[in-house]
Parts: C-alpha cells; sequence; structure tokens
C-alpha cells in the first residue's frame, strides 16, 4: 500500500462524531461550551467517587491488619506465658479508647507492635494523637517512655495507651488478665476486639454513604450532558437513522462527542488524586489523616481504574443515544394549561406523614417522619418552577416598558420545568443533609441526662473502679490524693445475702458534702431520699453508679483524720468479707482533681477505671453525632456536584433560546441587554424558588428539632451555607448567560431577508 494504513472503521465514526459536535460552527456556540463544561465535570466526579471507594478499602485494610497484628495471642492451658496482657479504657472529651497494661513475663517475650522496648514498671507509651490532644497523657499513665509508632496504631489519630503497672501492683490473676506468647492473629477477629474501635464504622457504612452521595450525582451529570444540545444531535441521529445506519455506528458516532471531554475531566480529576496517594492526606471537617502507607496500593490500581471509568463513562453515553428521538425532543417544552396534580398530591401525603411522625415520636414515629419529609422534598421542586412561572407572569404582566424583563420573564413563564429541574438538584440534596444532620446528632434521653449531669458536676465527682484490691492497695489509693479531696465508698448489697440496694458508706463530713442532710444514718443503711433534704447533682450522680436507688450509710470519724488513711479503716468488715466491693467515689478539690485522681489510681489500684458516673452513655451517644461530620463531607461534594448540574442545565436551556434574541442586535450595543435578560430569565426565578426552598427545608428540620431529636444539632448553618452556594452558583450562571448569549447574537448576520 502507496499510502499509511488506514484507520479503522470504530476511529472513523469517533471522528465523525468529535467533528460533527466541534466542527469551526460548534466551536463558537457557547451551548457546546457548556456542553464540554459539563462532560468534563463528569470526568472529575466519576473519578473522585472511583478514588473515594478505592481509598475506603485500602484504608479498611490497612486498619485490619494493624488492628490484627497487636491483638494477642493467648497461652494454651498449662503452658508458660511469655507477657501478661488486660485492657482497660479510659476516655477524653467524650472519647473512649483503650489502655493496655502489659508485663513480661521473661527477657525472650515478643514486643507489641508499636514498641521499641518493654516499658519499666511504671512507665507508658501513648499515641502521638493521644499526646496532642491530651498533654497530661504525659503524667497520667505514669512516666512517659515514647510514643507508639505508626506499626501498632489502627491511623494515626488513634488514641491509645501501653503501660506498665508499677511495681507493688500486679495484673496476674484476673478474669480480664491474658497470658500471651505472642501478638499477631492468623485471622480477622468479628467485631471489634479493642476498646478504641468500639464505635468504628463498617466499609459497608462508607460505601452505602458514597453511593448516593456521590455515585446519583455522576449519573445525574452524565445524562443532563447526554441532553445538552439535543436538538442538533437529534437531527444528526435522525438523519443517519434516515439512511440506514445501525444502532452500532450511531452509537459510535455519539461516543465521538464525549470521548475528549470526558478524558479531560478523567486526568484532571485523577491526577491531583494520584498525587495524594503519595503524600497521603487529612480529611476535611472529619480530620481524619489517610497515611501514604495505606494508599500505596491505589498508585496501580487507580490509575489503571480510571481507564476503565473512561471507557465505561464514553459508553453509557453512546447507550443513551441508541434510540431515536423525534428532532427537538429534548428542547424544553412550554408548560401545559393544566400542570399534573401530583406533585402537589406528593406534598400533601409527605405533610401528613411528617405531622403524624412528629406526633407519634419513638422509631416508628422517627421513620414516618423520615418517609414524610422525602416525599415532600420530591414534590416540592415542580411546585416551586410553577410559582416561579407565575412569578414571572406577573412581571411580565405590568409595567413591562423594559423589553429585557419582557423577554426573560416570559421566557422563564413559558418553561417551569427548566427551574423545576435546576431547583430539584439544590432542594432536595440541602434538605435530606439537614435532615441527616439533625438526626445523627441526636442522643438518647440516657446520653441527654448523663451530659447535663456530667457538666454540673463539672469532674468534681469522680467513680474509681478497679479489680479487686486488698486493703493495704486501697489505703495506698487514698494515701495519694489531695488533702482536699473527700473519698466515700460503695459496697454491694445492705443486706448479709448481699442481695439489697448498694450503700454508700463513708464518714459523717463526707456524706454531707454531696448535700444537706437530715441526719447522719449510723449503724444501718437508710434509702439516700431519706437522708438528703433535697435532689443534688452529686446526690443524682449515686444512682448512674448504683444503677437504681442507693442506701447510705455512715462509718466513723471524721475522714481526714490520720485514722482514716491507714489501712485498716478501710479493710472490710466481718459482714462484707469475701464479697466483692464497689467503686469509690472521690470529691475532688481544685481545677486538677481529676488528674490527681488518675494518677493516684493507676500507681496504687489493679486495671483502674475513673470517669464521671454515667459516662459511658454520653460517649456512645457523642461517638454517633462524630459521624454527621462524614454525612456532611461527602454531602457536600454531591451538593456542589448536583448544584453545577443543575446550573449546566438552566443555562444550557437559556442558551439554547439565544437564536430569538439574534434580532436585536443589531439594536443593542454591550451586554447590558443580554444580562437583564438573564438576570429576568434566569436568576429571579431561581432566587423565588430558592428561598422558598430553604424555609421548607427549616421548617422540617425545627419539626425534627422540637419533636423528635431535641439535643441534635442545629442545621441553621449547613442550610445558609448551602443556600448561599446555590445562590453562588446561580448568579455565576446568570452572569455566563448574559456574556455568551451576548456574544452569541452579536455574531448574527441577516440572510435571505
Amino acid at each position: 500500500m502507496s499510502r499509511a494504513r488506514r484507520r479503522g472503521a470504530t476511529a472513523q465514526l469517533l471522528a465523525v462524531g468529535r467533528r460533527a459536535s466541534a466542527g469551526p460552527a460548534r466551536r463558537r456556540d457557547p451551548r457546546r461550551t457548556v456542553q464540554v463544561l459539563c462532560l468534563v465535570l463528569t470526568g472529575v466526579a466519576a473519578a473522585l467517587l472511583v478514588w473515594s471507594v478505592q481509598t475506603v478499602h485500602a484504608v479498611h485494610e490497612g486498619r485490619d491488619a494493624r488492628i490484627a497484628s497487636r491483638i494477642p495471642v493467648a497461652a494454651a492451658p498449662g503452658a508458660r506465658p511469655a507477657a501478661w496482657w488486660s485492657e482497660s479504657d479510659d476516655s477524653w472529651r467524650e472519647r473512649d479508647f483503650s489502655v493496655v497494661y502489659v508485663e513480661p513475663a521473661g527477657p525472650s517475650a515478643p514486643l507489641p507492635p508499636g514498641l521499641p522496648r518493654w516499658p519499666a514498671p511504671g512507665e507508658a507509651f501513648v499515641s502521638p494523637a493521644l499526646l496532642d490532644a491530651m498533654p497530661s497523657a504525659a503524667t497520667r499513665y505514669g512516666r512517659l517512655a515514647g510514643t507508639v509508632s505508626a506499626e501498632g496504631l489502627a491511623d494515626a489519630g488513634e488514641l491509645f495507651v501501653y503501660v506498665r503497672p508499677p511495681s507493688g501492683v500486679r495484673i496476674q490473676g484476673y478474669g480480664t488478665t491474658l497470658g500471651v506468647t505472642g501478638f499477631g492473629a492468623a485471622r480477622p477477629v468479628p467485631g471489634p476486639y479493642f476498646l478504641s474501635q468500639s464505635f468504628d464504622r463498617p466499609a459497608g457504612d462508607l460505601y452505602w454513604l458514597l453511593a448516593p452521595q456521590l455515585g446519583l450525582p455522576v449519573a445525574v451529570l452524565l445524562i443532563v450532558a447526554s441532553r445538552l444540545g439535543a436538538r442538533q444531535r437529534d437531527e444528526r441521529l435522525a438523519v443517519l437513522y434516515a439512511i440506514g445506519a445501525g444502532r452500532s455506528v450511531r452509537a459510535r458516532i455519539a461516543a465521538g462527542e464525549c470521548v475528549r471531554p470526558l478524558g479531560a475531566g478523567v486526568l484532571l480529576g485523577g491526577l491531583p488524586l494520584v498525587a495524594v496517594t503519595l503524600t497521603g492526606v487529612r480529611l476535611p471537617l472529619t480530620g481524619y489523616e489517610v497515611s501514604a502507607a495505606d494508599l500505596a496500593p491505589l498508585r496501580w490500581q487507580f490509575p489503571l481504574a480510571l481507564a476503565l471509568v473512561w471507557a465505561a463513562l464514553c459508553l453509557l453515553f453512546a447507550a443513551l443515544h441508541l434510540r431515536v428521538r423525534p428532532a427537538g425532543a429534548g428542547r424544553p417544552r412550554p408548560a401545559r394549561r393544566r400542570p399534573s396534580g401530583w406533585p402537589a398530591v406528593l406534598c400533601g401525603i409527605g405533610g401528613l406523614g411528617v405531622v403524624s411522625g412528629a406526633a407519634a415520636g419513638q422509631a416508628a414515629g422517627t421513620r414516618l417522619f423520615v418517609l414524610g419529609t422525602t416525599l415532600t422534598l420530591v414534590g416540592l421542586p415542580p411546585l416551586l418552577g410553577r410559582a416561579a412561572a407565575r412569578v414571572a407572569v406577573r412581571l411580565t404582566g405590568y409595567g413591562t416598558g423594559d423589553p429585557a424583563r419582557l423577554v426573560g420573564g416570559r421566557w422563564a413563564a413559558a418553561h417551569p420545568a427548566v427551574v423545576a429541574r435546576a431547583g430539584a438538584a439544590l432542594v432536595v440534596m440541602l434538605g435530606l443533609a439537614a435532615q441527616a444532620l439533625v438526626l445523627v446528632t441526636d442522643l438518647t434521653n440516657e446520653a441527654r441526662n448523663a451530659t447535663v449531669l456530667a457538666e454540673r458536676l463539672d469532674e468534681r465527682l469522680l467513680e474509681v473502679r478497679s479489680a479487686p484490691a486488698d486493703a493495704r492497695a486501697r489505703a495506698r489509693f487514698v494515701a495519694a490524693l489531695g488533702p482536699g479531696d473527700r473519698v466515700l465508698r460503695v459496697v454491694p448489697g445492705g443486706d448479709p445475702s448481699g442481695t439489697g440496694p448498694p450503700v454508700l458508706v463513708g464518714d459523717c463530713d463526707d456524706l454531707a458534702a454531696l448535700g444537706a442532710m437530715r441526719s447522719c444514718p449510723r449503724g444501718r443503711a437508710v434509702p439516700a431520699q431519706e437522708v438528703y433534704r433535697e435532689r443534688t447533682p452529686r446526690t443524682e450522680a449515686l444512682r448512674w453508679m448504683g444503677f437504681g436507688p442507693v442506701h447510705v450509710r455512715a462509718t466513723g470519724p471524721a475522714v481526714r483524720s490520720a485514722a482514716v488513711r491507714s489501712p485498716s479503716v478501710w479493710s472490710p468488715s466481718v459482714r462484707e468479707q469475701g464479697r466483692e466491693h464497689g467503686p469509690f467515689v472521690v470529691l475532688t478539690s481544685g481545677p486538677e482533681g481529676r488528674e490527681r485522681a488518675e494518677r493516684a489510681a493507676r500507681a496504687t489500684l489493679p486495671l483502674p477505671h475513673v470517669g464521671v458516673p454515667g459516662d459511658e452513655n454520653v460517649i456512645g451517644g457523642h461517638a454517633r453525632a462524630r459521624q454527621a461530620d462524614w454525612v456532611l463531607l461527602v454531602a457536600t461534594a454531591g451538593f456542589l456536584l448536583l448544584a453545577f448540574t443543575g446550573t449546566a442545565g438552566l443555562l444550557h436551556a437559556f442558551l439554547d433560546r439565544a437564536d430569538e434574541l439574534r434580532p436585536l442586535a443589531g439594536y443593542t450595543s454591550g451586554v447590558g441587554f443580554h444580562l437583564r435578560v438573564a438576570w429576568w430569565g434566569m436568576g429571579v426565578p431561581m432566587a423565588c424558588a430558592l428561598g422558598p426552598a430553604a424555609l421548607v427545608a427549616g421548617l422540617l428540620a425545627g419539626v425534627n428539632l422540637g419533636f423528635l431529636s431535641p439535643s441534635g444539632s442545629s442545621p441553621l448553618g449547613l442550610l445558609g451555607g448551602g443556600l448561599a452556594v446555590a445562590l453562588a452558583v446561580c448568579a455565576a450562571a446568570t452572569v455566563g448567560g448574559g456574556l455568551l448569549s451576548a456574544g452569541f447574537t452579536h455574531r448574527w448576520v441577516p440572510r435571505g431577508d
């Protein structure tokens, strides 16, 4: 062959589609610019979605591997263990985390992952994140020996502590202590093994979060991009169909229109994300740090996935054009004289569900409320579009001396569906995100009560639990407290069988620190409500420690006497011997009271836990509330994508009728006229739609806060920020529509007059 090898039929058909959509005339058409930008944004969004899914998988695999590597391997029965291992817990600002006590049984004991050496007695290794968040961790658990390296932590933000008990405190012999031969589970352990991971969500939950919040915008973007420029595309495909072109030919020609824009979008979104796999990233809002080590597999997996995503998007774009539409089928159509009534019916049913759910309450009422909210938000955009069209009719019904208002207002009145589609992308996502924020951050009744109690106690009343300790250890703990601290004790059962209500024991002076007393109950246990004149936060804390009514009994002289510091005072009585003793109640003095109690307990008691009564309810509620940050992070990305999608469709629909403004090009100069037309045709209708939409979303969130989720976070910041972003995007589209239509119409030349 004298000429170079001819290109195949597929390449030629792709080139035909590319030239037909991007020829010299189309390159000057602003509608093509909008379509290209929409396709590019589709590629960027698809790259972000794929990267997010792969990152979730890679991060959870890395976390699971590191957690499994530090799980202790229990010694066989009768075998000599290499080390002793036991887990306790601590909390910091409503975050629960693991405090692991370790002690080698011999010099050859294997090290836990992340430790350079075994800690000496009384030393502790803490995670860097805990040391940054809580500087007192350098002394709370003993002498600071160093930090736990990344190999021993689930992630960089984990709060975790390894402690070796001080001399004289043993951890062997308790039910929670394991004799271990090493570390590293052979297979994944079901459920969270460490307390630090008690409230972690599985990867499946994040997939379910990403699918609607990012997957739906990608699908909507591709569909909208496929219908932009529908009039010209339908005419081309109809001609091909008339001359006998099959579906395969039409699909390849249609795919040629999107190959380059989608490829550019995939590269534009993929290249920065590839760079992130080399450096790691700290996610906004959540503060979660994704390490570069966890992202290492993505350095080759993600580029391969990008190629597959690009091919899949092109195939889907082509598949959307297999059916030949009549010419002009994709163009916006005027509103019908008798609009459909389903949006009003849907909103009515949804409003009834909202009211019924708010009145019913409980879990069933919440589900009914969410269903009613969803139906209301789905039916709201068409009603807002019709309302905007009626506003436009009124604007053009009087005072029509301004031609720009006449032209723009009549265009908006004739196309309410365009405003409805643009508003739907903004209204539904914003309203559902506000409801998710309120529901996720709401606390249970127990958590709300415990939160109020903790605020009133201000860490001045602490509950100190430990493994069973002898009288000498208890006396050392009391002696290690500050001179102004008071100590009480809760013992189980007021009768000889130990089955009665728990009894708070202490001397009269310390019991009086809880509240004003009617009399000091010496010799026998008396219900607390009969001892104290009124209920105080400190007396209410006793119910959280005893899980019900608590009795009170005085035991001896003033607590601050030297005799109380002796071991004999804190030894059990004859009747109490053989029973498991309950926790200490420490009434602290001064701002450092909790730290003193923490240091005293960990230096003298085996496997201690120090906390405010009821804090386990607060920790669980706030752990769930922190998940709202992840919802907001993903919802923000999805909201921005849908905002650009809706405004792109609105802008293209406006430019699609810019031909009607061409004859006016000879009578106008500059862009002021076209900007005013865009203002009355796009800006005013969208403002009329977005304002009521934000009010409805705020009203629904207010009903949720008032009746179902009283402790949820206020969504005003989210609604205000979302409305500001939506208005900014619509303003940019209005200005862009005016500028592009001016450039379009000023090139018009009369022909065939």
